[in-house]
């Protein structure tokens, strides 16, 4: 699934891999960042969603392509997005927020895109 956005008069492509549910972000045929999240099930609610485990858009940031790219993965799925707790220290699944991961993730739960902490799928 492939969704183009412009940001500061540059068109980007959003992909997301339907197998591994990485987010791939492209300009002119380059990959310039990715998005990985983890398909996981809620063990008492059964209900699906996606954890963040790794952001790298360094080469794009400040643009909007993160919340870009999580709003398209959340009209094609239509579950929750979650995302580890801040200074979490690290953790295995690569899931542990850093740098601009931080302010990032909490600009996104406050535009509830990303589900807050303490919701039904804390991690």
């Amino acid at each position: 699934m492939i969704k183009e956005f412009t940001a500061c008069g540059e068109i980007y492509e959003i992909e997301i891999d339907e197998d591994t549910h990485r987010i791939h972000v492209g300009k002119a045929g380059k990959r310039v960042g990715t998005i990985d999240l983890d398909e996981r099930e809620d063990d008492f609610s059964g209900e699906v969603y996606f954890h963040i485990c790794h952001l790298a858009l360094d080469a794009c940031k400040g643009r909007g392509i993160g919340q870009a790219c999580l709003e398209f993965h959340k009209e094609i799925y239509d579950a929750p997005l979650t995302a580890s707790r801040p200074n979490s220290g690290e953790l295995p699944d690569g899931s542990h927020l850093t740098g601009d991961g931080v302010p990032f993730i909490a600009r996104m739960r406050t535009k509830g895109i990303v589900a807050p902490i303490d919701s039904l799928w804390d991690e």
